[in-house]
C-alpha cells in the first residue's frame, strides 16, 4: 500500500491526490522529487493546558463505508471522512452524515435503488444494504428511485453541529409503486 508523502495517510490504489491533505500523488507519468514526511517534533504541554479529548463518535466508521461526492461529480466510498477528493482534489464539504438503510424487498424489487441528495447523484444502493454519505450542514432532501419507479416521499433533514447525524430507512410503499424513506434511530439500523 503506498503512502502519502506529505501526511502519511494510507493512500487508494487509483487515487490521484491524498484523501486527508490534498498532496498529488507522484505517478510514473508524473514523477516528483520529494521526501517522506518526517515526524513534526513533539512539544511537551503541560496536563493543565492539554485540549478535552474529542467526543467519541457515535458509530464506527469502517464497519459501513463513508460516501463522498466531489463539486465535480466523482463519487468516492472511504472507511473514513475525506477532506478532498482522491480523483479531481476538489475540496469535500464535511459537516455530517446522513446513513440510509435500504431495508429488504421481495425478490422482485431487489435491484438496486439510485441516491440522490439534493438532486446530485450519490450511487446506488442494494437490498438489505447501508451507506452513510457526508453532507455539510443545512438542509438535505433525499431523493430514491428503482427501475420501476421515480416516485419517492422526498424528505428533508436537517444537518446542524448540535443534530450531525441523520439515520433512515429506505423501503417500497404501495406494492412497489412508491418509495418510502423514513427517519430512523441509530439502534435500529442493521450491524454492518
Amino acid at each position: 500500500m503506498a503512502f502519502c508523502y506529505k501526511c502519511g495517510t494510507p493512500i487508494a490504489q487509483n487515487a490521484n491526490f491524498c484523501a486527508k491533505c490534498g498532496a498529488r500523488v507522484p505517478t510514473q507519468e508524473n514523477p516528483q522529487n520529494i521526501q517522506p514526511a518526517q515526524p513534526a517534533a513533539q512539544q511537551f504541554t503541560p496536563p493543565s493546558a492539554q485540549p478535552a479529548a474529542p467526543a467519541p463518535l457515535p458509530f464506527d466508521f469502517s464497519r459501513i463505508p463513508v460516501r463522498h461526492v466531489c463539486p465535480n461529480g466523482h463519487v468516492t466510498d472511504s472507511n473514513g471522512i475525506q477532506t478532498v477528493c482522491p480523483s479531481c482534489g476538489a475540496p469535500l464539504q464535511s459537516g455530517g452524515i446522513i446513513q440510509i438503510y435500504r431495508m429488504g424487498s421481495f425478490a422482485g424489487m431487489a435491484v438496486g435503488m439510485g441516491i440522490y441528495i439534493d438532486d446530485v447523484p450519490c450511487g446506488h444502493l442494494g437490498n438489505k444494504q447501508s451507506i452513510r454519505i457526508s453532507v455539510p450542514y443545512g438542509a438535505h432532501k433525499v431523493h430514491m428511485t428503482h427501475t420501476t419507479t421515480r416516485a419517492c416521499n422526498d424528505p428533508i433533514f436537517n444537518i446542524t453541529p448540535e443534530y450531525p447525524y441523520v439515520w433512515c430507512k429506505a423501503h417500497f410503499a404501495a406494492a412497489g409503486f412508491r418509495i418510502a424513506i423514513e427517519p430512523a434511530s441509530p439502534d435500529s439500523m442493521p450491524a454492518k
